[in-house]
Protein backbone atom coordinates (compact mmCIF):
# COMPACT_ATOMS: atom_id res chain seq x y z
CA UNK A 1 0.00 0.00 0.00
CA UNK A 2 1.06 3.53 -0.43
CA UNK A 3 3.41 5.01 2.23
CA UNK A 4 5.60 7.99 2.77
CA UNK A 5 8.28 8.95 5.43
CA UNK A 6 7.52 9.19 8.73
CA UNK A 7 10.55 9.90 10.29
CA UNK A 8 13.99 11.30 9.19
CA UNK A 9 16.36 11.93 11.79
CA UNK A 10 18.47 14.66 11.39
CA UNK A 11 22.05 15.41 10.70
CA UNK A 12 24.33 13.88 12.83
CA UNK A 13 27.38 16.05 14.97
CA UNK A 14 30.51 16.62 13.57
CA UNK A 15 28.52 15.98 9.94
CA UNK A 16 27.44 12.47 10.16
CA UNK A 17 25.60 10.51 7.23
CA UNK A 18 21.38 11.17 8.02
CA UNK A 19 19.51 8.03 8.35
CA UNK A 20 16.27 7.45 7.08
CA UNK A 21 12.96 5.57 8.60
CA UNK A 22 10.36 4.92 6.18
CA UNK A 23 6.54 4.40 7.27
CA UNK A 24 7.26 0.89 6.01
CA UNK A 25 9.55 -0.21 8.19
CA UNK A 26 7.09 0.96 11.00
CA UNK A 27 3.97 -1.13 9.36
CA UNK A 28 5.91 -4.09 8.62
CA UNK A 29 6.84 -4.30 12.95
CA UNK A 30 3.33 -3.54 13.77
CA UNK A 31 1.49 -6.18 11.49
CA UNK A 32 4.41 -8.76 12.32
CA UNK A 33 2.43 -8.85 15.23
CA UNK A 34 -0.71 -10.27 13.56
CA UNK A 35 -2.85 -8.19 14.78
CA UNK A 36 -2.93 -5.33 12.36
CA UNK A 37 -4.01 -4.99 8.85
CA UNK A 38 -3.96 -1.80 6.34
CA UNK A 39 -6.08 -0.50 3.48
CA UNK A 40 -6.19 2.07 1.07
CA UNK A 41 -8.81 2.15 -2.07
CA UNK A 42 -10.31 4.69 -4.99
CA UNK A 43 -13.86 4.29 -3.68
CA UNK A 44 -15.02 4.90 -7.19
CA UNK A 45 -13.82 1.21 -8.02
CA UNK A 46 -13.99 -1.99 -6.37
CA UNK A 47 -10.54 -2.54 -6.05
CA UNK A 48 -8.45 -2.12 -2.85
CA UNK A 49 -5.06 -2.65 -2.15
CA UNK A 50 -4.64 -4.25 1.20
CA UNK A 51 -1.01 -5.02 3.37
CA UNK A 52 0.22 -8.38 4.48
CA UNK A 53 -1.21 -7.73 7.66
CA UNK A 54 -4.76 -7.58 6.27
CA UNK A 55 -4.32 -10.94 4.25
CA UNK A 56 -2.90 -12.55 7.18
CA UNK A 57 -6.07 -11.50 9.29
CA UNK A 58 -8.45 -12.38 6.90
CA UNK A 59 -7.27 -15.73 5.87
CA UNK A 60 -6.12 -15.32 2.66
CA UNK A 61 -3.68 -15.78 -0.12
CA UNK A 62 -1.63 -12.44 -0.40
CA UNK A 63 -1.45 -12.98 -4.22
CA UNK A 64 -5.15 -12.92 -4.40
CA UNK A 65 -7.30 -9.42 -5.56
CA UNK A 66 -8.70 -7.88 -2.82
CA UNK A 67 -12.16 -6.41 -3.59
CA UNK A 68 -15.00 -4.92 -1.51
CA UNK A 69 -17.86 -6.83 -2.48
CA UNK A 70 -15.37 -10.07 -1.22
CA UNK A 71 -14.42 -8.30 1.90
CA UNK A 72 -17.98 -7.83 2.60
CA UNK A 73 -18.87 -11.31 2.06
CA UNK A 74 -16.83 -12.70 4.83
CA UNK A 75 -18.77 -10.88 7.18
CA UNK A 76 -20.27 -13.26 9.82
CA UNK A 77 -24.09 -14.16 8.17
CA UNK A 78 -25.55 -12.78 11.58
CA UNK A 79 -23.43 -9.79 11.33
CA UNK A 80 -24.71 -8.86 7.59
CA UNK A 81 -27.31 -7.32 8.10
CA UNK A 82 -25.61 -4.54 10.62
CA UNK A 83 -22.15 -4.24 9.19
CA UNK A 84 -21.99 -4.58 5.30
CA UNK A 85 -23.16 -1.33 4.76
CA UNK A 86 -19.48 0.06 5.22
CA UNK A 87 -18.68 0.76 1.81
CA UNK A 88 -21.82 2.64 1.70
CA UNK A 89 -20.79 4.55 4.11
CA UNK A 90 -17.78 5.79 3.04
CA UNK A 91 -18.75 6.20 -0.35
CA UNK A 92 -21.60 8.58 1.56
CA UNK A 93 -18.14 10.82 2.75
CA UNK A 94 -18.76 9.17 6.66
CA UNK A 95 -16.02 7.42 8.76
CA UNK A 96 -16.16 3.98 9.46
CA UNK A 97 -15.59 2.26 13.59
CA UNK A 98 -17.08 -1.15 13.42
CA UNK A 99 -16.66 -4.72 15.37
CA UNK A 100 -17.88 -7.67 14.08
CA UNK A 101 -17.30 -10.91 13.39
CA UNK A 102 -15.91 -12.74 9.95
CA UNK A 103 -15.36 -16.28 8.74
CA UNK A 104 -12.24 -17.00 6.72
CA UNK A 105 -12.33 -19.34 3.64
CA UNK A 106 -10.68 -22.20 5.89
CA UNK A 107 -14.08 -21.90 8.25
CA UNK A 108 -12.78 -20.37 10.91
CA UNK A 109 -14.30 -16.97 13.00
CA UNK A 110 -12.73 -14.15 14.10
CA UNK A 111 -13.52 -10.83 15.77
CA UNK A 112 -12.37 -7.60 13.77
CA UNK A 113 -12.19 -3.42 14.87
CA UNK A 114 -12.00 -2.02 11.26
CA UNK A 115 -11.57 1.61 11.73
CA UNK A 116 -12.10 4.00 8.32
CA UNK A 117 -11.83 7.58 6.91
CA UNK A 118 -12.69 9.55 3.59
CA UNK A 119 -10.05 11.30 1.96
CA UNK A 120 -12.13 14.21 -0.62
CA UNK A 121 -11.53 14.73 -3.69
CA UNK A 122 -10.68 17.89 -5.58
CA UNK A 123 -14.29 18.18 -6.25
CA UNK A 124 -14.95 17.76 -2.57
CA UNK A 125 -16.54 14.34 -3.23
CA UNK A 126 -15.16 11.16 -1.58
CA UNK A 127 -12.71 9.65 -3.18
CA UNK A 128 -9.85 7.58 -1.47
CA UNK A 129 -10.67 5.83 1.47
CA UNK A 130 -8.30 4.29 4.01
CA UNK A 131 -8.78 1.80 7.13
CA UNK A 132 -7.33 0.03 9.93
CA UNK A 133 -8.39 -3.65 10.66
CA UNK A 134 -7.25 -5.09 14.10
CA UNK A 135 -7.80 -8.67 15.09
CA UNK A 136 -9.56 -8.45 18.62
CA UNK A 137 -10.51 -12.28 18.82
CA UNK A 138 -8.82 -12.95 22.28
CA UNK A 139 -10.19 -9.87 23.81
CA UNK A 140 -13.60 -11.44 22.79
CA UNK A 141 -12.14 -14.86 23.78
CA UNK A 142 -11.35 -13.42 26.81
CA UNK A 143 -14.62 -11.37 27.59
CA UNK A 144 -16.25 -14.73 26.75
CA UNK A 145 -14.58 -16.49 29.35
CA UNK A 146 -15.40 -14.12 32.07
CA UNK A 147 -19.08 -14.06 31.17
CA UNK A 148 -19.16 -17.75 31.56
CA UNK A 149 -17.12 -17.47 35.17
CA UNK A 150 -19.56 -14.83 35.98
CA UNK A 151 -22.67 -17.24 34.76
CA UNK A 152 -21.80 -20.40 36.89
CA UNK A 153 -21.40 -18.19 39.94
CA UNK A 154 -24.58 -16.77 39.58
CA UNK A 155 -25.56 -19.77 39.11
CA UNK A 156 -24.08 -21.43 42.11
CA UNK A 157 -25.48 -18.52 43.88
CA UNK A 158 -29.12 -18.84 42.93
CA UNK A 159 -28.73 -22.90 43.53
CA UNK A 160 -27.30 -22.40 47.54
CA UNK A 161 -27.94 -18.93 48.68
CA UNK A 162 -30.93 -17.05 49.49
CA UNK A 163 -29.02 -14.00 49.62
CA UNK A 164 -26.36 -12.54 48.17
CA UNK A 165 -24.59 -9.22 49.74
CA UNK A 166 -21.27 -7.05 49.02
CA UNK A 167 -20.51 -4.51 52.32
CA UNK A 168 -17.86 -2.08 52.27
CA UNK A 169 -14.53 -1.97 53.67
CA UNK A 170 -15.85 -0.72 57.22
CA UNK A 171 -18.32 -3.29 57.04
CA UNK A 172 -21.81 -1.22 56.16
CA UNK A 173 -24.13 -2.13 53.54
CA UNK A 174 -23.28 -1.45 50.25
CA UNK A 175 -25.34 -3.60 47.35
CA UNK A 176 -27.66 -5.53 48.96
CA UNK A 177 -30.56 -6.19 47.06
CA UNK A 178 -31.96 -9.53 47.66
CA UNK A 179 -31.46 -8.33 51.57
CA UNK A 180 -33.71 -5.70 50.43
CA UNK A 181 -36.40 -8.43 48.88
CA UNK A 182 -36.48 -11.34 51.50
CA UNK A 183 -37.14 -8.60 54.39
CA UNK A 184 -38.90 -6.05 52.41
CA UNK A 185 -36.17 -3.55 54.45
CA UNK A 186 -35.62 -0.14 52.28
CA UNK A 187 -32.04 0.59 51.28
CA UNK A 188 -31.70 3.64 53.86
CA UNK A 189 -33.59 1.37 56.22
CA UNK A 190 -30.76 -1.25 56.31
CA UNK A 191 -27.65 1.23 56.34
CA UNK A 192 -25.36 1.29 59.20
CA UNK A 193 -26.86 -1.22 61.34
CA UNK A 194 -29.65 -1.24 60.75
CA UNK A 195 -29.87 -4.29 59.05
CA UNK A 196 -30.12 -5.94 62.19
CA UNK A 197 -33.31 -4.67 62.43
CA UNK A 198 -34.89 -7.92 60.64
CA UNK A 199 -33.13 -9.73 62.94
CA UNK A 200 -35.00 -11.72 65.72
CA UNK A 201 -34.02 -9.59 68.72
CA UNK A 202 -33.14 -12.69 70.66
CA UNK A 203 -30.12 -13.07 67.99
CA UNK A 204 -29.67 -9.35 67.59
CA UNK A 205 -26.45 -8.91 70.17
CA UNK A 206 -25.44 -12.07 69.30
CA UNK A 207 -25.25 -11.37 65.43
CA UNK A 208 -23.93 -7.61 65.80
CA UNK A 209 -20.62 -8.93 67.81
CA UNK A 210 -19.85 -11.73 65.47
CA UNK A 211 -20.07 -9.07 62.53
CA UNK A 212 -17.99 -6.82 64.07
CA UNK A 213 -15.51 -9.16 65.36
CA UNK A 214 -15.25 -10.71 61.41
CA UNK A 215 -15.05 -6.87 60.55
CA UNK A 216 -12.33 -5.78 63.13
CA UNK A 217 -9.84 -8.32 63.03
CA UNK A 218 -10.13 -9.20 59.17
CA UNK A 219 -11.36 -12.79 59.62
CA UNK A 220 -14.82 -14.69 58.24
CA UNK A 221 -17.47 -14.38 59.94
CA UNK A 222 -20.27 -17.21 59.73
CA UNK A 223 -23.08 -17.93 62.28
CA UNK A 224 -26.77 -17.99 62.44
CA UNK A 225 -29.73 -15.75 63.14
CA UNK A 226 -33.46 -15.72 62.17
CA UNK A 227 -34.40 -13.23 60.10
CA UNK A 228 -37.83 -11.70 60.04
CA UNK A 229 -39.15 -12.32 56.28
CA UNK A 230 -41.25 -9.77 54.22
CA UNK A 231 -44.33 -12.21 54.55
CA UNK A 232 -44.23 -11.96 58.49
CA UNK A 233 -42.70 -14.53 59.10
CA UNK A 234 -39.02 -15.24 61.00
CA UNK A 235 -36.94 -18.09 59.09
CA UNK A 236 -33.53 -18.95 59.93
CA UNK A 237 -30.60 -18.54 57.63
CA UNK A 238 -26.69 -19.11 58.52
CA UNK A 239 -24.68 -15.86 56.94
CA UNK A 240 -21.33 -16.49 56.04
CA UNK A 241 -18.95 -13.98 54.43
CA UNK A 242 -15.35 -13.23 53.60
CA UNK A 243 -12.94 -10.02 53.20
CA UNK A 244 -11.63 -9.20 49.88
CA UNK A 245 -8.28 -7.82 50.04
CA UNK A 246 -5.85 -5.18 48.04
CA UNK A 247 -2.18 -6.12 47.29
CA UNK A 248 -1.59 -4.04 50.48
CA UNK A 249 -3.26 -6.45 52.54
CA UNK A 250 -6.06 -4.02 53.05
CA UNK A 251 -9.84 -4.90 53.25
CA UNK A 252 -11.45 -3.45 49.52
CA UNK A 253 -14.95 -4.62 50.01
CA UNK A 254 -16.88 -7.95 52.33
CA UNK A 255 -18.80 -10.44 50.47
CA UNK A 256 -20.61 -13.19 51.91
CA UNK A 257 -24.30 -15.03 51.52
CA UNK A 258 -27.38 -16.12 53.60
CA UNK A 259 -27.83 -20.05 53.03
CA UNK A 260 -31.41 -21.00 54.06
CA UNK A 261 -31.00 -23.49 56.73
CA UNK A 262 -33.95 -26.30 56.09
CA UNK A 263 -35.88 -27.47 58.98
CA UNK A 264 -35.30 -24.82 61.20
CA UNK A 265 -38.15 -22.24 59.54
CA UNK A 266 -41.02 -23.50 62.10
CA UNK A 267 -42.36 -19.48 62.98
CA UNK A 268 -45.12 -18.52 61.65
CA UNK A 269 -46.34 -14.56 61.55
CA UNK A 270 -45.91 -13.71 65.56
CA UNK A 271 -44.93 -10.59 67.13
CA UNK A 272 -41.15 -10.63 67.14
CA UNK A 273 -39.79 -12.43 70.70
CA UNK A 274 -42.82 -13.81 71.85
CA UNK A 275 -42.52 -17.08 69.56
CA UNK A 276 -41.61 -20.52 71.18
CA UNK A 277 -38.19 -21.28 71.37
CA UNK A 278 -36.51 -23.55 68.87
CA UNK A 279 -36.52 -27.35 69.60
CA UNK A 280 -33.32 -28.22 70.40
CA UNK A 281 -31.75 -30.57 67.90
CA UNK A 282 -31.39 -34.41 68.29
CA UNK A 283 -28.16 -34.63 69.09
CA UNK A 284 -26.87 -38.00 70.47
CA UNK A 285 -24.72 -36.96 73.45
CA UNK A 286 -23.33 -40.14 74.85
CA UNK A 287 -21.75 -40.16 78.22
CA UNK A 288 -19.68 -41.98 80.43
CA UNK A 289 -21.10 -43.29 83.63
CA UNK A 290 -20.98 -40.83 85.35
CA UNK A 291 -22.26 -38.33 83.13
CA UNK A 292 -19.75 -36.95 81.20
CA UNK A 293 -20.12 -35.78 77.80
CA UNK A 294 -18.00 -38.10 75.14
CA UNK A 295 -16.80 -35.90 72.09
CA UNK A 296 -18.70 -37.09 68.38
CA UNK A 297 -17.34 -37.76 65.64
CA UNK A 298 -17.51 -34.65 64.28
CA UNK A 299 -15.49 -33.13 67.10
CA UNK A 300 -12.84 -35.31 66.90
CA UNK A 301 -12.26 -34.69 63.37
CA UNK A 302 -12.62 -31.05 63.70
CA UNK A 303 -10.15 -31.50 67.20
CA UNK A 304 -7.59 -32.96 65.11
CA UNK A 305 -7.67 -30.56 62.49
CA UNK A 306 -7.27 -27.42 64.67
CA UNK A 307 -4.42 -29.18 66.28
CA UNK A 308 -2.78 -30.49 63.62
CA UNK A 309 -2.45 -33.90 65.06
CA UNK A 310 -2.07 -36.87 61.92
CA UNK A 311 -4.14 -39.95 62.69
CA UNK A 312 -1.21 -41.76 64.03
CA UNK A 313 -0.32 -39.14 66.42
CA UNK A 314 -3.46 -39.13 68.43
CA UNK A 315 -4.05 -42.85 67.80
CA UNK A 316 -0.54 -43.36 69.61
CA UNK A 317 -1.30 -40.27 72.79
CA UNK A 318 -4.99 -42.39 72.92
CA UNK A 319 -3.60 -45.57 73.08
CA UNK A 320 -5.75 -46.86 70.77
CA UNK A 321 -5.52 -48.08 66.89
CA UNK A 322 -5.76 -46.15 63.94
CA UNK A 323 -8.64 -48.38 63.11
CA UNK A 324 -10.13 -47.74 66.16
CA UNK A 325 -9.60 -43.68 65.25
CA UNK A 326 -11.27 -43.96 61.80
CA UNK A 327 -13.76 -45.83 63.47
CA UNK A 328 -14.52 -42.83 66.07
CA UNK A 329 -14.84 -40.02 63.25
CA UNK A 330 -17.03 -42.13 60.81
CA UNK A 331 -20.53 -40.88 61.71
CA UNK A 332 -21.87 -43.51 60.00
CA UNK A 333 -19.45 -46.09 61.45
CA UNK A 334 -21.73 -49.48 62.79
CA UNK A 335 -19.59 -50.24 65.28
CA UNK A 336 -20.51 -48.48 68.95
CA UNK A 337 -17.36 -47.15 70.08
CA UNK A 338 -16.96 -47.87 73.96
CA UNK A 339 -17.32 -44.77 76.70
CA UNK A 340 -13.49 -45.46 77.47
CA UNK A 341 -12.04 -45.16 74.60
CA UNK A 342 -13.93 -41.86 72.94
CA UNK A 343 -12.95 -40.80 76.99
CA UNK A 344 -9.18 -41.24 76.19
CA UNK A 345 -9.79 -39.44 72.48
CA UNK A 346 -11.12 -36.59 74.66
CA UNK A 347 -8.05 -36.31 77.10
CA UNK A 348 -5.60 -36.81 74.68
CA UNK A 349 -7.43 -33.95 72.73
CA UNK A 350 -7.53 -31.64 75.23
CA UNK A 351 -3.77 -32.58 76.48
CA UNK A 352 -2.86 -31.23 72.75
CA UNK A 353 -4.80 -27.48 73.47
CA UNK A 354 -8.36 -28.62 72.98
CA UNK A 355 -11.20 -27.31 74.35
CA UNK A 356 -15.00 -29.24 74.28
CA UNK A 357 -18.36 -27.62 74.08
CA UNK A 358 -21.30 -29.12 75.31
CA UNK A 359 -24.00 -26.28 75.74
CA UNK A 360 -27.54 -27.26 75.71
CA UNK A 361 -30.19 -27.25 72.46
CA UNK A 362 -26.65 -26.75 70.43
CA UNK A 363 -24.43 -28.89 68.23
CA UNK A 364 -21.10 -30.15 70.49
CA UNK A 365 -18.35 -27.64 69.22
CA UNK A 366 -14.75 -27.25 69.72
CA UNK A 367 -12.07 -24.07 70.63
CA UNK A 368 -8.43 -23.42 71.62
CA UNK A 369 -7.93 -24.47 75.19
Amino acid sequence: MPTRSLMRQGPAEGGGSTRAFSSRHFLKLVEDTGKVGFWSADLRTERLDASLGLYRILGLDPASEMTFGFGLDMIHPEDQAAHRDQIAVLRSGQPISREFRIVRPDRTQRWILHHAEVILGADGAPAQGMGVVFDVTERHDSLNALMQRHDRFNALIAATASVFWINKANGEPSEMPQWMALTGQTHAQMQGLGWLDAVHPDDRARTQAAWMTAVEHTEPYNTDYRVLCADGIYRWFNARGAPVLNQDGSVREWVGVCLKMPGRSRYGAQVPGTEAPPPPPAFSRPTTSNGEELPTAGQIRAARGLTGLSKDDLAAAAKVSVSTLNRLEDPASAVRPRPDTLLAVRRALEAAGVEFIFEPGRKPGIREA
